[in-house]
C-alpha cells in the first residue's frame, strides 16, 4: 500500500533538507520513493527560449523535453494537474510519496519548524499535522503539540511515517 505524506513549513525551515534525507534513508531501505514539490507561487518552469518553451508558446499540449538520462513533461495548470492527479498517473509505483508544501493538502503532514526562523508553528492552524521535525520544543501555543522529533532523528521519522510490519 502506497504512503503518502507532506513535508509542510515556513520558507527557511529546512524543508528540502528533510524530503532529501527521507529520500535517502527510505531508498536505503529499497522503498521507491517518489517526491513532489508545491508552489503556492508562480513562475515559469521551463527555461524561455528553449525549444521545449517555445513549442508552448505556441500552444502545444503537453510539451515535453526528453534526453539520454531524464524527461520532464509540461501542462499547463488545469484539475489534471493537482498533486492527486500527478500522483495517481504518475507514482503509482511508489512505496512513498514525499510532498513538500501544499499546507492545503489532504495528506498527513510533518511540520519542519526551526526557532530561529521566528514564525508560530504551522500546526495550530493547519490540519493534519501529526508530527513535528523541530530543533527545539515551541513555547505553548495553546493547542496540543503533534508527536515531536528531533531534526537530525531520521531513522525515528521514518519508523513514524512508514512504521515497521
Amino acid at each position: 500500500m502506497q504512503t503518502i505524506v507532506q513535508v509542510i513549513g515556513q520558507p527557511g525551515s529546512g524543508k528540502t533538507t528533510l524530503v532529501a534525507e527521507l529520500v535517502r534513508y527510505f531508498s536505503g531501505q529499497g522503498l521507491c520513493v517518489g517526491t513532489l514539490k508545491h508552489s503556492s507561487h508562480t513562475y515559469e518552469l521551463d527555461k524561455p527560449g528553449k525549444d521545449s518553451h517555445v513549442h508552448r508558446q505556441a500552444g502545444a499540449s503537453p510539451a515535453a523535453m526528453v534526453n539520454a538520462k531524464m524527461a520532464a513533461l509540461y501542462f499547463p495548470a488545469s484539475d489534471f494537474t493537482c498533486p492527486e492527479k500527478l500522483i495517481q498517473t504518475y507514482y503509482c509505483h511508489a512505496d512513498l510519496v514525499l510532498i513538500e508544501g501544499w499546507i492545503s493538502g489532504p495528506y498527513p503532514k510533518i511540520e519542519v519548524w526551526r526557532k530561529r526562523v521566528g514564525k508560530t508553528p504551522l500546526f495550530t492552524d493547519v490540519e493534519k499535522v501529526c508530527a513535528l521535525a523541530c530543533d527545539s520544543v515551541p513555547a505553548d501555543t495553546g493547542k496540543p503539540c503533534p508527536k515531536i522529533f528531533a531534526l537530525d532523528d531520521i531513522p525515528g521519522l521514518a519508523g513514524f511515517i512508514c512504521p515497521p510490519a
